[in-house]
């Protein structure tokens, strides 16, 4: 439980340093923020109380108000400097998911969840605990990087003996033993593939917007240089980091 906190506290205090450049280098989250637009807008959710869990500088919040002119997205973070760069009365609530949901969070039309999930500890149970907060009829999504990302790092770093530094991210079979058949709508799986100059840029896209916490020490120079090196490189000598995203959307 101390090994939770001392985590929880480190990642929190890694997004709240980045809050203020989030939305500069938060590529990858604003591709898919855009895609889970599209998708919402074809499962037509009711109109009631939408929900942003992890809604960091409200990206994903504001194009929903956007394109839904009568929706007001409530913004549930655990950094209020985050919070603080949404928009202007913007309906935000700092909270730690961990903690569940506020209480008087009941009765959801719309849950969304998009690359936050996996910083959660337990994960699995949030996925149940939140579903059951949904009107009949209520849709939950949530976005995540899943177990199958960053092969070219995970190779690397087991190819050199070197300790592989990334999260332990959730495996969408673990998920589904957690909810019934009949409670999922569709399952989706996407690759991204993000290509930088070398490890030390792609290394440095990953802290620019707060997603660096780890339980692994901070690798030496030598490691580092190693891993330049080995790294799989494409025809124009460039390194690769590809993203295998999970969308899991559940239906009340």
């Amino acid at each position: 439980m101390m090994k939770n906190k001392c985590l929880n506290k480190k990642i929190n205090n890694n997004f709240n340093n980045a809050a203020h450049y989030y939305s500069k280098y938060s590529l990858v989250q604003k591709y898919f923020a855009n895609k889970l637009l599209n998708i919402i807008k074809e499962l037509e959710p009711q109109i009631g109380e939408w929900i942003d869990l992890g809604a960091g500088t409200g990206y994903l919040a504001d194009l929903l108000e956007k394109d839904f002119m009568n929706i007001k997205v409530i913004r549930i973070d655990l950094s209020p400097n985050m919070l603080k760069e949404n928009k202007k009365n913007s309906q935000t609530i700092l909270w730690d998911l961990n903690n569940d949901l506020p209480p008087y969070i009941n009765k959801v039309s719309l849950i969304i969840s998009s690359f936050c999930f996996h910083w959660l500890n337990e994960p699995e149970e949030k996925l149940r605990k939140w579903y059951d907060r949904l009107v009949p009829g209520g849709f939950l999504i949530v976005l995540f990087p899943n177990n199958e990302s960053f092969p070219e790092w995970k190779d690397t770093c087991k190819k050199n003996k070197i300790e592989y530094s990334g999260l332990s991210l959730p495996c969408i079979n673990t998920l589904k033993k957690f909810i019934k058949e009949n409670e999922i709508f569709l399952i989706k799986k996407f690759d991204y593939k993000e290509t930088f100059p070398n490890i030390y840029k792609l290394f440095k896209s990953i802290i620019n917007v707060g997603a660096h916490t780890s339980l692994s020490r901070r690798k030496t120079v030598s490691e580092l240089r190693l891993m330049q090196k080995k790294w799989p490189k494409d025809q124009y000598e460039k390194v690769n980091l590809t993203w295998s995203i999970s969308i899991l959307i559940l239906k009340k």
